[in-house]
């Protein structure tokens, strides 16, 4: 008999809370149970005990009685049952998992990747401004008018072994 696995491990769970060591027994004294109920009823049975008490008295009584007449009719009922393939539902369940673990691992690493775009970005602003600071410090002094200072008129041009210009 194949029992569910949702409903065997609720049974399970409340043969361990309430300390019963044999399951399968549990389960079958259960399923007989719940059988003798759907079978005679939910009310419980009591033996009446006749006493016979000596009476003498005697009358006729003309009693008419409508007995009830019990109509059984049969009726189908059709129902869907869906019927699962457990090994298809495991193999889609372990590539789920895995599916989920690539997921967690690409978001570590886009993470990563944005702790780098940060840390690059603000070495860019440090930058930027370093360069700003370097420009008005640039702009603030004029250049000299002869960067190699030979605008005295003595010798010639630098890097020449000539003494005038001409």
């Amino acid at each position: 008999m194949n029992i569910p696995k949702k409903i065997k491990s609720e049974i399970e769970k409340f043969c361990k809370l309430n300390k019963i060591k044999n399951v399968d027994k549990f389960i079958l004294k259960a399923l007989e149970t719940g059988f003798n109920v759907e079978k005679y009823g939910n009310a419980p049975w009591k033996l009446e005990v006749e006493k016979e008490v000596p009476v003498e008295v005697i009358k006729e009584v003309i009693v008419e009685k409508e007995v009830p007449v019990e109509v059984i009719k049969e009726v189908e009922i059709t129902r869907e049952v869906f019927v699962t393939d457990d090994e298809k539902v495991n193999e889609l369940v372990e590539k789920l998992n895995g599916l989920n673990d690539k997921i967690s691992e690409t978001d570590k690493t886009i993470e990563e990747k944005n702790k780098i775009i940060k840390t690059l970005g603000e070495k860019l602003t440090k930058s930027k401004k370093q360069i700003k600071n370097l420009e008005n410090n640039n702009t603030k002094e004029p250049p000299p008018d002869d960067f190699y200072d030979d605008n005295d008129g003595k010798g010639g041009w630098w890097g020449s072994n000539l003494l005038n210009r001409k």
